[in-house]
């Protein structure tokens, strides 16, 4: 009589992708969700009527997808909501239609949930890369804390980030009118209450091209970044000056990173950061 206890079913996870007239990339993207070979995933494309031959790359994969629709909408974050409603994954995440997940990156994602019942939230360490899938650099995150958050930007990397469905019932879905800083919102307005769980490895590869709107649209991002601020500056902070987070956050990083035996991405980041002060270098993405 065999022994070998029986495997665990793996949670069934969604992936939300959005996209408007990313022919470019979008089909890499479809891949690095499908080629997961994740045996319980829900994969859903929310097109916002692209012109460009993303449709016809999209209906190549139709027979693997969930659910998918080409139809205008209201912009990128009411497409994602659209998405999110429909799932019905224990676990979601979006990816947006220019990124990649990394292999292995949902059966990493959901056996950590597994091991942890009470998180309700697991993120990992994301790649840069360009429009040829070349790696730039690397981003390694560290433990999550909501105040560092408020201060400093988004210390969650969004398409390395997946967390419970159930939290849209507590706390709602994006707020559909942030246009840039959807995720920053949502992870500000929810990171107080939940249990977040980090985990060293590099889940997804967050493409870097001149047509993203991480680009070209930065005084809205700067706009929103200001309001969220604001929004919960006070309920973060108190009377303690932010200055004194943005302190303890780098002595937060730089400890987590020197314990795990990160020194060449400390020195990197040190040289990195000297050369954008004197402006020879792209400005530092807020995940970083």
């Amino acid at each position: 009589m065999s022994s070998k206890k029986p495997e665990m079913k793996l949670p069934k996870i969604s992936i939300v992708t959005p996209s408007y007239n990313q022919a470019a990339f979008i089909e890499r993207t479809i891949q690095s969700v499908l080629n997961q070979n994740y045996p319980n995933l829900e994969y859903i494309i929310i097109d916002g009527g692209s012109t460009d031959g993303s449709v016809e790359i999209i209906r190549k994969y139709s027979d693997k997808l969930a659910y998918w629709v080409s139809e205008k909408d209201k912009g990128q974050t009411h497409a994602i909501n659209k998405g999110f409603h429909r799932a019905t994954g224990e676990i979601v995440a979006w990816l947006n239609s220019d990124d990649l997940y990394c292999p292995n990156a949902l059966e990493t994602v959901a056996k950590t949930f597994m091991a942890n019942k009470k998180v309700d939230l697991v993120f990992g360490n994301t790649f840069l890369v360009d429009k040829d899938d070349a790696v730039l650099r690397d981003i390694c995150n560290v433990p999550f804390w909501w105040p560092a958050l408020i201060v400093t930007g988004v210390t969650l990397p969004q398409p390395s980030t997946f967390w419970k469905r159930s939290l849209f019932e507590k706390y709602g879905f994006l707020d559909e009118n942030m246009c840039c800083e959807m995720d920053y919102e949502f992870f500000a307005r929810i990171g107080q209450q939940i249990k977040a769980r980090h985990i060293p490895i590099k889940l997804s590869c967050f493409r870097l091209h001149h047509k993203q709107k991480t680009e070209t649209l930065l005084d809205i991002r700067a706009t929103e970044i200001a309001a969220i601020r604001k929004r919960y500056m006070k309920k973060s902070f108190g009377i303690c000056p932010p200055f004194l987070f943005k302190l303890t956050f780098l002595i937060h990083k730089t400890f987590w990173h020197l314990i795990r035996g990160e020194f060449r991405y400390i020195v990197r980041g040190f040289f990195r950061r000297s050369e954008m002060a004197i402006g020879k270098d792209r400005p530092i993405l807020p995940m970083d």
